[in-house]
C-alpha cells in the first residue's frame, strides 16, 4: 500500500448504497460459480480422456515392441507418445491447481495482509493508510486500537461509475467491516471532536 499521508478532517458520514453493493457482490459471485461448476471441470474431463487415450496407445505399442525384432519405429513413437502425454500432466496439474484457487475465492477463502503499523495523527484529522487494486469482490476488515475514542475507519472507491464511501466507528478499540468491488480501493483513518492527538494501532487485511 502507499505511504500514509494526512489530508484534511472529514465528518462521519452514512451510505445507503450498501444494498446495490451486496447485489452486485452475489452477481459476481454467482458468475465465478459458474465458471468454476461448468466451464473448468469440463476441461479437466476432456484432458483426462485424452491422456487415457495416450497410455493406451502407449500400452499397445510396447506390447508390438516385445514382438518385433526391426523395433525403432515403435521406440520413436512411444517416446513422442510419452512426451505428449508428459506435456498434458503437466497442463492439468496446472488445470486443477486454477480450480482449487478459483474454488477458494468464491468462499472468500483468501486474504492478504495490506497493513500492520502504529502512527499518530493530529486532532480532528484524517488519515489516509493507503490504496491497493483489488481484483475480486470480497471484504476489508480494519482493526485498530487508538487513544481517541472517536476514531473511525473509511473505505474509498468507485465501481460501474457509482462512488462508494463507506465510514464505520471503530472508537478506542474496535473492528470495522466494508464490502469491496475490483478497483482502487482508499483506506482512511480518522477522528473527530478531539482536542489532542490521536495514536493508532491499526492492522487492514483484504478477505476474497
Amino acid at each position: 500500500m502507499k505511504q500514509m499521508i494526512q489530508e484534511k478532517p472529514v465528518q462521519k458520514k452514512k451510505n445507503l448504497k450498501v444494498i446495490a453493493l451486496a447485489v452486485v457482490c452475489v452477481v459476481l459471485a454467482a458468475s465465478l460459480v459458474g465458471i468454476v461448476a461448468i466451464y473448468l471441470p469440463g476441461q479437466l474431463a476432456e484432458k483426462d480422456n485424452t491422456i487415457s487415450s495416450l497410455q493406451e496407445q502407449i500400452d499397445a505399442l510396447e506390447d508390438q515392441l516385445l514382438n518385433n525384432v526391426n523395433a525403432t519405429t515403435y521406440v520413436t513413437q512411444i517416446a513422442y507418445l510419452n512426451s505428449q502425454l508428459s506435456d498434458l500432466n503437466e497442463t492439468l496439474t496446472n488445470a486443477y491447481s486454477t480450480l482449487a484457487t478459483l474454488q477458494k475465492i468464491t468462499q472468500l477463502g483468501s486474504s492478504e495482509l495490506w497493513y500492520q503499523n502504529s502512527f499518530t495523527q493530529d486532532a480532528n484529522a484524517t488519515t489516509l493508510i493507503g490504496t491497493a487494486e483489488v481484483s475480486y469482490a470480497g471484504y476489508v476488515v480494519v482493526q485498530a486500537t487508538a487513544s481517541a475514542n472517536t476514531t473511525f475507519a473509511e473505505a474509498v472507491y468507485s465501481f460501474g461509475g457509482i462512488d462508494f464511501d463507506f465510514n464505520q466507528t471503530i472508537g478506542a478499540s474496535g473492528t470495522a467491516l466494508f464490502p469491496v468491488l475490483p478497483g482502487s480501493v482508499e483506506i482512511k483513518i480518522g477522528n473527530v471532536n478531539q482536542n489532542d492527538s490521536n495514536n493508532i494501532t491499526a492492522t487492514i487485511t483484504h478477505y476474497y
